[in-house]
């Protein structure tokens, strides 16, 4: 159990992730049963989970992740939530809870169905159920009212399941506490880092051995495909001008209220974010205006294929972008989303679809292409060489790195040893484990690392790689635990440690019937979330 802590726990930004999956998966745990296509990802017991029905689902899980972090939310933030797969298991997990609690003969009365509805505090107004806010709710989400009675039938279905699952999870007061000092104890480490350039070797490749590397790292050498396009800008402030009319603004304010709070979280008055919803508005009537036209205007040249009389004749101003690589466009086309696609595809004279950018839509023809080569070595000699170069240096790097560890493994002492290769030692300071360690970098296998070391094993399994630098650890000291603090806390950590556990318990239980069921042919699989 504790593997997945001593790899991830660290760090409450850890906890919060797993709270955020908890929610997303006991208050999202699919919904919208509605309409079916043929066209079915999975079947479980006859059910079908539609390809239509996944995207209906991806997309409000989407809308609800974008409000809920708006501008925080990082491209690199949304791929770590992987919301498709996430999506796609939850449309699973649903459908095999209802038939493994149709198996368990487990059932829910409309009476339990309708007391766990009224209950729900978000419903509640002064501890009364609040029907303007179920209505409320229902519109926000999308959801029709079968549809959330459908949910919640399902999740309390679930937790019915979980407390059976519950009755056989114990937790042990060292387990608490091995979680607590995973989150709170600082330690301290001796490292030495060995690079390519500590190799003392000299290399002089032969002509044989740069023309076999240029072949087989080809990709590395390869000159991308290039394009030189014509395009003309469709901006979304020159759309604007549109008229707001104060029941849009009430409209959008009740929808949006979450968004618009002070800085101490209170809610926002509408007379003080009127100009702010305003702003919002015309923008998105801007950006749906110039959708509009430039729509047209694609419409028009694909038809009579005309690009440079249509944009003449109508004042449009076009600009040019001369040969560049499809992976990487001009600083002013870095925003247009679907460019490289499109690009790929795009001939010459040809004009792409519509594109949409942060700021308008581009419409684009393509000039002329020139597909993608590999150079012949005597146009690039000295670069083949030089990476050559670095990477047998590199690997001889790692060599003498992986045998310094081997020797520590076995005993010998890591000041003996850097003595003998010239090495020098280095110390960190007590700080707090995660994927950064001070005075080294950031490396994504740099915490499970470092939970592996202790004074009993003061040296990790494997060499850590950082920049192209071998890294060997050492673990020094660590600070000691305030078992006041651990004894003020030990009941906040047994509740998180719990709701873990729980929460692995159940997805262990529903993964296993997955696959038993899939043997059993009650679950076939058309489709992976990676192909939808």
């Amino acid at each position: 159990m504790l593997k997945f802590f001593r790899k991830h726990a660290r760090g409450w930004f850890m906890l919060a992730i797993i709270v955020i999956i908890i929610i997303v998966f006991v208050l999202y745990f699919g919904s919208d049963r509605g309409s079916r296509t043929a066209n079915a990802i999975v079947i479980v017991d006859g059910k079908v989970i539609s390809e239509a029905e996944f995207h209906n689902e991806y997309g409000k899980m989407l809308d609800m992740v974008k409000l809920r972090y708006g501008s925080k939310l990082t491209p690199e933030a949304l791929k770590m939530m992987n919301l498709k797969q996430r999506v796609y298991d939850n449309l699973i997990n649903q459908q095999i809870i209802i038939s493994k609690a149709a198996d368990l003969k487990l059932q829910i009365s409309d009476d339990e169905l309708r007391n766990a509805i009224i209950s729900m505090p978000a419903l509640q107004t002064d501890g009364i159920f609040d029907e303007r806010k179920y209505q409320q709710m229902l519109r926000y989400t999308k959801s029709s009212a079968e549809d959330f009675e459908t949910t919640q039938r399902i999740n309390l279905t679930a937790n019915k399941i979980e407390s059976l699952i519950r009755e056989g999870i114990k937790i042990s007061d060292q387990e608490i506490y091995d979680l607590y000092t995973l989150q709170n104890q600082k330690i301290n480490l001796s490292f030495v880092q060995i690079s390519g350039k500590d190799v003392k070797s000299k290399f002089t490749p032969t002509s044989e051995e740069l023309e076999n590397y240029l072949k087989n790292n080809s990709n590395t050498f390869r000159i991308p495909e290039q394009v030189k396009i014509k395009y003309v800008f469709f901006a979304s402030d020159a759309y604007s001008s549109v008229s707001i009319s104060d029941s849009d603004i009430r409209d959008y304010y009740n929808r949006f209220r979450d968004k618009y709070r002070t800085k101490d979280g209170k809610q926002s008055q509408l007379a003080d974010v009127k100009n702010a919803i305003i702003k919002e508005l015309k923008t998105a009537r801007g950006m749906q205006n110039a959708y509009a036209e430039a729509k047209k205007v694609h419409d028009i040249i694909y038809q009579e294929d005309n690009f440079d009389a249509y944009v003449t004749k109508h004042n449009l101003k076009t600009y040019s972008a001369d040969f560049f690589p499809i992976n990487k466009p001009p600083q002013a086309l870095t925003s247009v989303k679907e460019l490289a696609a499109v690009l790929l595809e795009l001939q010459k004279n040809d004009i792409g679809k519509v594109l949409p950018a942060n700021d308008g839509y581009y419409l684009v023809k393509g000039i002329d292409k020139k597909q993608a080569y590999t150079p012949n070595l005597k146009d690039i000699e000295n670069e083949v060489k030089r990476r050559f170069v670095e990477n047998k240096m590199l690997i001889l790097a790692e060599k003498e790195a992986q045998s310094i560890l081997d020797r520590l493994k076995n005993g010998e002492q890591l000041d003996k040893i850097a003595r003998e290769k010239g090495l020098k030692i280095n110390e960190t300071g007590l700080f707090q484990p995660s994927g950064a360690i001070p005075k080294i970098g950031t490396s994504r296998d740099a915490a499970e690392a470092l939970f592996q070391l202790s004074a009993n094993k003061p040296y990790p399994e494997k060499l850590l790689v950082i920049n192209d630098t071998f890294v060997i650890l050492k673990f020094k000291d660590a600070s000691k635990v305030d078992l006041k603090d651990f004894a003020a806390k030990k009941d906040l950590y047994k509740n998180i440690f719990s709701s873990i556990k729980r929460e692995e318990a159940l997805l262990s239980w529903l993964e296993g019937n997955k696959i038993a069921m899939i043997k059993e042919k009650r679950v076939k699989i058309n489709k992976e979330a990676k192909d939808l």
